[in-house]
């Protein structure tokens, strides 16, 4: 499985169009950041899965997409925010994908531009993270 979600990482910026992403997997109640096309990227998401909280987390839990358009802006996970930012980020897509009834996906990506995502790459996005997540459960993850 680690094999997959490192592929899809890695292709992502260039099947997306994504500057960096990180995936992070749901098994259970359990929360993991697994996957990087960047090392940044993948230190936030650390963050979120060590607090237990922020926005990839969300999309997950909810099943629905997270979009920050200025990180200079919105607060609603600070430590996570701050990292980000600290890294240079200023948006930032969540997007979930339903592998089965324990396990989630979701591709977060991050960009140093504000309100960087059009309709368009939001779309992009989510059919990559629905491949990833049709492509773990046809591997009976």
């Amino acid at each position: 499985m680690h094999e997959i979600l490192d592929a899809f990482a890695v292709a992502a910026p260039s099947r997306t169009g994504v500057p960096a992403c990180s995936v992070i997997l749901r098994t259970g109640d359990r929360f993991d950041q697994v996957a990087s096309s960047d090392p940044a990227a993948a230190a936030c998401d650390q963050l979120e899965v060590d607090d237990g909280a922020g926005p990839c987390l969300e999309a997950i839990r909810q099943l629905s997409s997270v979009v920050v358009d200025d990180l200079d802006v919105d607060r609603r996970w600070p430590r996570w925010n701050r990292r980000a930012r600290v890294h240079g980020y200023r948006s930032f897509v969540a997007l979930p994908g339903y592998v089965d009834e324990v396990t989630t996906v979701a591709l977060n990506a991050y960009s140093r531009l504000p309100a960087a995502w059009t309709r368009d790459e939001v779309i992009r996005i989510d059919l990559y993270v629905q491949e990833l997540a049709t492509t773990l459960r046809e591997q009976g993850t």
